[in-house]
């Protein structure tokens, strides 16, 4: 109805993130700024939060399309309400390896596989978790260890929490706030 009247080709509220519709206010063009430096210098861990609606799940999928796919590879969780070791098998889903192991120790060997073969390959690894206020707190420890996959001088693989403010209170009280680097607020 109001698409013809403003002679619009396709609804501009749609429901969806669809990065096409982003609007680069002066505060996302920060945040992304901030993600996109986390990622390229390798910082291992980012946080972003702001309130809910305010476009953080559209910023990253900004995000997703500035980062050359050659050079990034890109795992991007949607919905990290999981035990520890389902949210490994995500992970490892998402980054196009699909897995049958169960145990903790077998996973995490996978995933030092992956990000290892990415970083032989001159690829870096970006796994991307939205919705992050959700993670359970014991899988804060887990994602911790994500951070051990290092070489000797860089992470092998950059994890970005995006959520809505209590995050930031949940990484303070967890063991990743040692790892974690805030990005800025949306």
């Amino acid at each position: 109805m109001y698409e013809a009247y403003w002679s619009l080709t396709e609804p501009p509220f749609d429901n969806s993130p669809n990065p096409r519709f982003f609007y680069l206010s002066p505060e996302h063009e920060e945040a992304l700024l901030r993600l996109v430096y986390a990622v390229r210098q390798r910082k291992g861990c980012a946080m972003l939060t702001g309130e809910y609606g305010c476009g953080k799940t559209t910023l990253s999928r900004a995000l997703i399309q500035r980062l050359e796919a050659e050079r990034y590879e890109i795992g991007l969780l949607t919905n990290p309400s999981w035990t520890p070791i389902d949210f490994f098998r995500e992970i490892l889903y998402q980054l196009g390896t699909e897995t049958q192991e169960r145990g903790k120790p077998e996973l995490l060997h996978q995933l030092n596989d992956v990000f290892f073969r990415n970083y032989q390959a001159g690829r870096d690894t970006v796994v991307i978790v939205d919705e992050a206020q959700l993670i359970e707190d014991a899988v804060f420890e887990e994602l911790r260890l994500l951070l051990n996959f290092q070489t000797d001088d860089r992470f092998l693989v950059t994890l970005l929490l995006i959520g809505s403010p209590e995050l930031a209170a949940k990484v303070r009280a967890s063991a990743i706030s040692t790892s974690a680097s805030p990005s800025g607020t949306t």
